[in-house]
């Protein structure tokens, strides 16, 4: 822990946000803070149904207008200071029981086209047969979930769907420690031309 201050304390700021925040509130911070500190911070949003898009984006009408609206004035931002900004996304209930998609990203297809990289956490059980074939029952898929739940630790794959400038549809393997909030990179074996290649 001292070390971790020494080191990092005085470089994070965790800003509270409410219902009421909106990208206003966040541009005009984030503009002050590079006044005051002459940097450009990496910003997170955890998370985006919950931030509230611009006064003229409030009368689109529907909440995925609304949300679609908000990510478009986040890439604005984001070019406007040259920054990065990494939003959280919650997703649809419907896709818990199935891989990482651009359909499980929740009210909002925008994500989709106006982020330049598109990352997703899911239970490593989630690739099992029973969750591809179709052929398993609702109630053994949430039981799988349910149990992959409970390990200790965690087996979580990690997928990016989209990447502007680079390399995409990749993943990698991590185990979580929930207690600690922990992820550990899970180390891959290179690939081996004999049957005998193994993840380690």
């Amino acid at each position: 822990v001292k070390q971790y201050r020494e080191q990092t304390g005085d470089r994070l700021s965790i800003i509270e946000g409410n219902f009421n925040c909106d990208i206003g509130y966040i541009a005009d911070y984030i503009r002050r803070y590079k006044k005051r500190t002459g940097t450009a911070p990496v910003v997170f949003i955890d998370y985006l149904q919950i931030l509230q898009p611009a006064a003229e984006g409030k009368s689109r009408g529907s909440k995925k207008d609304e949300i679609d609206m908000a990510v478009q004035e986040l890439k604005r931002l984001s070019r406007e200071l040259d920054l990065t900004i990494i939003v959280i996304s919650s997703l649809n209930r419907a896709n818990y029981l199935i891989p990482f998609s651009f359909e499980a990203l929740k009210e909002s297809g925008g994500i989709e086209y106006t982020a330049d990289v598109v990352w997703g956490l899911q239970l490593a059980c989630l690739d099992e047969p029973l969750f591809s074939k179709g052929d398993g029952s609702i109630k053994e898929k949430r039981e799988r979930v349910n149990q992959a739940k409970a390990e200790e630790p965690r087996r979580i794959k990690f997928i990016c769907l989209k990447n502007r400038y680079g390399i995409s549809n990749y993943d990698c393997q991590f185990t979580y420690y929930p207690a600690n909030d922990l992820f550990l990179p899970v180390a891959t074996a290179a690939p081996a031309t004999s049957s005998g290649a193994k993840r380690i």
